[in-house]
């Protein structure tokens, strides 16, 4: 019971942060692809980071529990993928092949990018 409380309490705030980020961004009138694009960057990124300290606090009892909520909760809700998938949908049903194919790979690519640097940052 403590581990789903864990990753609730994780997924609470970080969708709560998703949705405050989105709003912040929404000021600055970005594209709403945009928009999910940055979020998921940002959650990537310190999805690596936290993968390359892991290791560092295994030591710890709780180490497992820090995972639980901070990788399956707080960053698995703060990522966007639902919202992801259903942009490129929309822009795929508009007959744009070639922004939905623009957005899929800057998005994995980023997403990629930024966890192997923060994965390397958090190994320095």
């Amino acid at each position: 019971m403590k581990d789903i409380l864990l990753v609730s309490f994780g997924a609470l705030l970080g969708a709560n942060f998703r949705f405050i980020i989105y709003q912040k961004l929404e000021d600055k009138h970005l594209i709403n692809d945009y928009r999910i694009l940055i979020i998921n960057t940002f959650a990537s990124f310190f999805l690596g980071l936290f993968i390359a300290i892991l290791p560092q606090i295994s030591y710890y009892d709780y180490s497992s529990q820090l995972a639980l909520f901070f990788l399956i909760g707080l960053l698995g809700s703060l990522s966007t993928f639902s919202t992801f998938i259903y942009d490129l949908v929309t822009i795929l049903i508009k007959f744009e092949f070639f922004s939905a194919l623009k957005l899929f790979f800057i998005s994995m690519l980023l997403g990629i990018v930024a966890l192997a640097v923060g994965y390397f940052l958090g190994n320095q």
